[in-house]
């Protein structure tokens, strides 16, 4: 089904014979009991013989599910800026990476509700292990980033890739959401791999300015006021540090996936900038194309730093972890008790922490979002 020979998504027929396989799967069919609540189960099942299209399967099955997802564990879901966008128009949201499943997915549904066409995911292959796994992504409008082969496999794949979200863009296609970077930030602090907008240029046929404009680059500022996988993220770093080839294997990144939809995440944010236009004329002064795509990368941090929606528990974790009240102006005695007691409740959890390195690593999670954000203000 699936185009081996670069990435794609699928199209509407082979999207209709995916639902089709999917949901002939008994596996499938007892994660849903077991995960979904009884009437959301029966809406899905009843509306599989209705799907007839990628379209069919995001409406009808993968934005009531999310849907579900934000009324039983985000307290209000928040989009800014997208007045600034036109729904009619395509865009590259390069975004920070939080949650494996749910930043491109509440992406999706608030351009849906927004009046915006979702947009197709890059997704990378180490989530592609499983069948039932690659259906699903696939199904929802998502396209393989590999991580894995020599190095000339890789530097081929990166040029097909590289023209396919091009070609999405420019050609009107579809927007295109990809991360600022390669798996999630766990330490929370938000950084653009220049690497990966090397890779967004690998199909420039033009000099990089009016490339990049065409592309109009949008970056995505995405916050959680709590990250659900916080004390997973933190011992996995602790388990880094006791064993450096400590690797994750499939199964615990199911792990994070399932508690990152279920796990309580407070308030969310989709804070969307203005795309890249007038900002790019300040590749006019560097000749060099590797210093072009360094500035590109600051520029995409600064604008995800400045418009990240900071909330009283990270100026709380910050004062904890200076043992200071510096910021005691931007929280409460209410929310110094409740951030206090929810970091002492994870610190608890925490094994092989006798250095007390991972509850210094769980507070700068929280707190560096305010430090970069105080760092681009200046």
């Amino acid at each position: 089904m699936q185009n081996e020979s670069g990435p794609a998504i699928y199209t509407d027929n082979e999207a209709k014979a995916a639902i089709q396989e999917l949901f002939a799967s008994q596996k499938l069919l007892h994660g849903m009991k077991a995960f979904l609540p009884p009437m959301l189960n029966d809406l899905i099942l009843s509306a599989q013989d209705q799907v007839n299209s990628v379209g069919d399967f995001q409406q009808k099955i993968a934005y009531p599910l999310f849907k579900a997802i934000e009324k039983d564990s985000i307290s209000k879901l928040n989009a800014r800026g997208l007045e600034n966008l036109d729904p009619s128009a395509q865009y590259l949201f390069i975004s920070n990476h939080r949650d494996i499943i749910l930043d491109s997915a509440f992406l999706n549904v608030v351009l849906f509700e927004r009046g915006f066409r979702t947009s197709q995911i890059a997704i990378g292959d180490n989530l592609m292990r499983h069948r039932i796994s690659e259906l699903i992504f696939h199904i929802n409008k998502s396209f393989v980033v590999k991580r894995t082969g020599t190095p000339m496999e890789l530097y081929r794949y990166s040029v097909q890739l590289s023209e396919y979200i091009w070609q999405q863009i420019t050609g009107k296609t579809d927007s295109v959401w990809i991360a600022q970077r390669e798996g999630r930030a766990k330490d929370g602090d938000d950084r653009t791999q220049v690497g990966l907008v090397k890779m967004l240029s690998l199909s420039t046929k033009t000099d990089l300015k009016n490339y990049f404009r065409e592309l109009k680059v949008v970056p995505v500022a995405i916050s959680y006021e709590y990250d659900p996988c916080d004390l997973l993220k933190t011992q996995e770093f602790l388990n880094k540090r006791a064993n450096p080839d400590f690797k994750k294997t499939f199964e615990e990144d199911v792990q994070h996936m399932l508690l990152g939809l279920k796990g309580y995440k407070g308030a969310v944010n989709f804070d969307f900038s203005p795309p890249f236009m007038a900002e790019l004329d300040a590749f006019d002064a560097i000749p060099s194309s590797k210093k072009q795509l360094e500035l590109l990368a600051e520029m995409i941090d600064q604008r995800i730093h400045q418009y990240y929606k900071l909330r009283p528990i990270n100026y709380v974790a910050q004062d904890l972890l200076t043992q200071t009240d510096s910021f005691r102006n931007y929280y409460s005695t209410e929310d110094l008790e409740k951030g206090s007691a929810y970091f002492d409740q994870r610190f608890k959890l925490l094994t092989d922490d006798g250095e007390g390195l991972g509850r210094e690593y769980l507070l700068k999670m929280y707190a560096n979002p305010l430090l970069n954000q105080l760092a681009a203000d200046v």
